[in-house]
């Protein structure tokens, strides 16, 4: 039996809650609390299996409880409530980062028509969260400012690495399917060949996106694309912020979209996003509503398939931090059909070393990284 503690400051919302997981087969809604201190105490005083929890409470906020588990060293699966107000989206944002490994958003009003969908939303991501046993690493949240831009072949990316919980593995350290940073194959020589620049990553990924890709340079020779799992409305802030921080172009992917060299994309939060062609060579985007694919949307593994129908024949893939498999067998697919070279984060400073973790394990990846090595990696099979 898995056992949930909800934590919100609205009773009906907790009411809510508790019904829809008792209604899930092996869950309970072991005890509930009406405020973040409260929260904060018995998840040290108590054993959960998973946390649901507002983000937005008074007197101790949901991202403010995500901060004190990080400091204390608490790993523990949260799932993070929000609601869809706009002016939420940073604050959610922020929660992706802390290491919540879901977000799950509400309607304001609970309506009939309304509450089936956001049950099977909070079911999924239950599901999702308790399937990972512990495997949350909390790292530390201080976002990495990179040095004024300069220009010219002296510029170099400044920024400091993220605390994680354990120092980072060498990058020449020899490399395990476990994660251990180091190059696993280093049999493929694809340097400066690619067309496309292709990134997955999930829970953990907003705030591994803001310390990696201010390290990569202004100019790539390539586009970029990035699935991050996040629901509706919070890619384009999240892109914003980035875009601020970093010398590369980047922005939320728009359907119909021509991709540019020296851009790097976001594919929409709550929809799927393919790379066609338009024309040999002229790629674009089409952005779509389809139901999810294993529980995603969007899913990397739908957009890597995509790549297999347009002519770009070099593609170098990143999986960094994130809960589950997506992306393992739509990059391994792709290699059966184009020259691919896959380079994937670490497991000491991966929050969630899940994605990652399935590409190194069943063999899809060709270098293995820390987080800070990443933009390195990518630039040197880029030739840039």
């Amino acid at each position: 039996m898995y056992n949930i503690l909800v934590v919100d400051d609205s009773a009906l919302m907790r009411k809510i809650m508790c019904d829809i997981i008792s209604q899930i087969q092996g869950f309970i809604a072991k005890d509930v609390c009406a405020d973040g201190n409260s929260a904060l105490r018995m998840i040290r005083e108590n054993k959960y299996d998973a946390v649901t929890m507002n983000v937005f409470m008074p007197r101790m906020t949901g991202l403010e409880v995500l901060k004190a588990l990080q400091a204390e060293n608490i790993s523990i699966p949260v799932v993070a409530i929000s609601s869809t107000i706009r002016e939420d989206r940073e604050t959610t944002r922020q929660a992706l980062g802390l290491g919540a490994v879901k977000v799950v958003i509400r309607p304001p009003r609970i309506a009939p028509s309304e509450k089936g969908p956001f049950s099977q939303n909070l079911q999924d991501a239950l599901a999702a969260a308790v399937g990972m046993k512990g495997g949350v690493r909390r790292v530390s949240s201080a976002p990495v400012r990179p040095a004024r831009p300069v220009t010219g072949a002296a510029a170099a990316p400044a920024a400091r690495p993220l605390a994680a919980r354990r120092p980072l593995a060498a990058a020449s350290a020899p490399v395990s399917a476990g994660g251990s940073a180091g190059v696993v194959k280093g049999n493929k020589n694809y340097r400066g060949k690619y067309g496309l620049l292709a990134i997955a990553c999930s829970t953990g990924g907003p705030q591994a996106l803001h310390t990696m890709i201010p390290m990569l340079p202004g100019r790539l020779g390539v586009p970029g694309v990035i699935v991050q799992h996040m629901p509706k409305g919070f890619t384009a802030s999240l892109a914003e912020r980035i875009n601020g921080a970093a010398r590369v172009n980047v922005k939320e992917a728009e359907d119909g979209e021509i991709l540019k060299k020296d851009w790097i994309y976001i594919a929409p939060g709550g929809r799927h996003t393919k790379v066609v062609e338009k024309g040999r060579g002229t790629l674009c985007f089409h952005v779509y509503d389809a139901p999810p694919v294993n529980n995603l949307r969007p899913c990397a593994d739908v957009m890597y398939d995509s790549l297999q129908n347009i002519s770009t024949e070099y593609i170098l893939c990143t999986v960094m931090t994130g809960m589950g498999s997506d992306g393992c067998r739509g990059i391994r697919d792709l290699g059966k059909v184009k020259k691919v070279y896959t380079i994937s984060q670490d497991e000491a400073s991966s929050v969630v070393y899940g994605m990652p973790k399935a590409v190194a394990v069943n063999g899809v990846t060709d270098e293995v990284v820390p987080l800070t090595q990443i933009a390195n990696s990518i630039k040197k099979e880029l030739g840039v």
